[in-house]
């Protein structure tokens, strides 16, 4: 609710959201009036709850597409080790 309502831009109508949890139907609501075309979630955990499954019903009378967003690849692993352990390169 907080990427909407704290949104840098006057309007969000058409846009695609990125969410980590499939919205909750209150989230779903708001979703809706903004005028957000389509949910993209991680993770879809409380798939049988009363409040996701009322969302997707929502969503599905409003039109608002949604999709589980698969990544490319499990993990991201940063080594800093490997960063601080590098030499500095002299400015020429």
């Amino acid at each position: 609710m907080n990427a909407i309502m704290n949104k840098n831009s006057a309007d969000v109508k058409g846009c695609s959201i990125y969410v980590a949890l499939f919205p909750c139907n209150e989230c779903a609501k708001l979703i809706i009036q903004a005028g957000i075309k389509e949910v993209i979630f991680m993770s879809d955990k409380y798939h049988d709850s009363d409040e996701t499954t009322a969302a997707r019903v929502l969503f599905d009378m409003a039109g608002v597409a949604f999709r589980k967003f698969t990544p490319k690849c499990s993990k991201i692993v940063i080594d800093f080790d490997s960063i601080n352990s590098r030499p500095s390169q002299k400015l020429q």
